[in-house]
Order: C-alpha cells, then structure tokens, then sequence
C-alpha cells in the first residue's frame, strides 16, 4: 500500500513515539500545563532540541499520532535538524514507527523509544534496542546533564587521546551499546568527542 508520506530517513540513531514520551516525562509531561496540545508538542521539540547534540538531535525521528496535526505545517518536517513527522495516513503512530523500523538500514544502530508492546516487538523482530519512554526520558536527562556539568569543570588536555572505554561509554550512556553499532558510528562519536575537547582551550 502506497503512502501519502514515507519514512524519508532510514539511518536514524533514535525513534521515539511523541505523545508517548510526553506523557511519560517529568518536566515536560501532563503536570507540566502548556495549555494546547500544540503546546505539549512544542515544549516536548524544545526539550529535545535542549537536551540532545545538536548531532543527535539531527539523528532523531520524533513521531505522533495525527488525529490533529498542526494545520501550518505538512505532515513530515525538519525542526531545527530533528525531523517531526505525523502519521498522516497511517491511522495510529505505532504503525508509522513500524515502518521506519522496517525500512531502517542499520537497525541494530537505532533505539526506539516508546512503552507500547507492539513497537517494541517490531524492534525487537529487527535487533533494534527498545526502551520503555520513562527510562528513557530518565537516562538521556541524567546523562546530558552530567555532560554539560562535566564540560564546564574539566581541564583536561584538548589533544588528549581519546580511549575506547571513553567511546564504550558514550554508546552505553544513549543505548547504543551491544547493538552492533557500526564503526562508521564510533568514528563519528569520537570525533564529536575530539571536537569537545578542541573547543575547551
């Protein structure tokens, strides 16, 4: 069956199911009043784009559910790098989800992101790691936080070598790890890493 909008990126390193990962977050959830569900969705991309790399954030495919689609908007767009897409024509998010998963080209890189069972077999069917939204939503924070803490206090030498216990760690820290990521994949994290430690001279 032909769709109205296809999966336009099959690479990416993070799926996650929006509305989901919205209910399921702390300071972006159901206590956190934005008023709209426009609101909602914004305050969820801003906690993205905030949160992540601008790298990751550029690797990240933030899926909903499109009972009501912003109407200034198509159905699949690139917000500051992240791509937001609403299932248009697919009746429920999971079904768009399964069919990035399915289209994925390195599906043992990607972690899908939601608490649903049924995302999480069709990752699981494909070697994709899944995670439940709230353990998720607690890993990512906790660990972008530490980063940028750590950034603001280490002296450490800008052209000091890079270890493979320091790249393990930051395939662990965003669920990467024992996935098979590929060595495309480290190469970019570390020099990612590499260009951290140049811009703290």
């Amino acid at each position: 069956m032909n769709r109205p909008n296809p999966p336009q990126s099959t690479s990416s390193l993070f799926l996650i199911d929006g509305y989901n990962l919205w209910w399921a977050s702390e300071e972006i959830g159901p206590d956190n009043e934005a008023g709209t569900l426009e609101g909602a969705r914004q305050s969820l991309i801003q906690w993205l784009l905030e949160t992540l790399t601008p790298e990751l954030a550029a690797k990240t495919v933030l899926v909903f559910d499109a009972k009501n689609p912003p109407k200034n908007r198509t159905s699949i767009y690139n917000h500051q790098g992240l791509i937001v897409h609403f299932a248009v024509g697919y009746g429920e998010a999971d079904t768009l989800m399964e069919e990035y998963i399915e289209l994925h080209t390195a599906p043992r890189n990607l972690t899908v992101v939601s608490s649903d069972h049924r995302v999480q077999r069709a990752a699981k069917r494909r070697r994709a790691q899944a995670i439940d939204s709230n353990l998720w939503y607690q890993r990512i924070n906790h660990e972008m936080k530490a980063k940028r803490s750590a950034r603001k206090t280490d002296r450490s030498k800008p052209n000091q070598k890079l270890s493979e216990f320091e790249v393990t760690a930051w395939l662990q820290n965003f669920g990467l790890a024992q996935q098979g990521a590929s060595e495309a994949l480290q190469a970019e994290i570390e020099d990612e890493l590499k260009g951290k430690h140049r811009r703290r001279r």
